[in-house]
């Protein structure tokens, strides 16, 4: 996962309107580190949330190219290895991280 990550809160919700959450996950090669916040800025997501009182989550992946992921991916393929046998279910690694961010947002 990457250390940035972006949050996208429409005035709405910030001012206390009841919003929900949505999550959007970057292709490969578009994460903060490749492009910064470009695809958060840029994807449509946000002019769509305002209309639609939905708060935008960003979270990130990040390139490793330790990991078998020079790309910046999320990991679809079990990079990580045994460790990763879950990665394709909601109790793989990066998953559960994201759904916790998402938690976090809703509590």
């Amino acid at each position: 996962m990457g250390r940035t990550g972006y949050l996208y809160t429409p005035d709405t919700c910030s001012k206390g309107a009841r919003c929900a959450v949505i999550l959007a996950l970057h292709g490969c090669q578009q994460t903060a580190e490749q492009i910064g916040d470009t695809f958060a800025r840029n994807s449509g997501l946000n002019a769509y949330a305002d209309t639609n009182r939905l708060v935008v989550l960003y979270p990130q992946a990040r390139p490793d190219a330790t990991f078998g992921n020079p790309k910046g991916c999320w990991d679809w393929w079990g990079y990580l290895g045994p460790q990763d046998a879950d990665y394709a279910t909601k109790l793989g690694p990066q998953m559960r991280t994201v759904m916790n961010m998402v938690g976090a947002l809703e509590g």
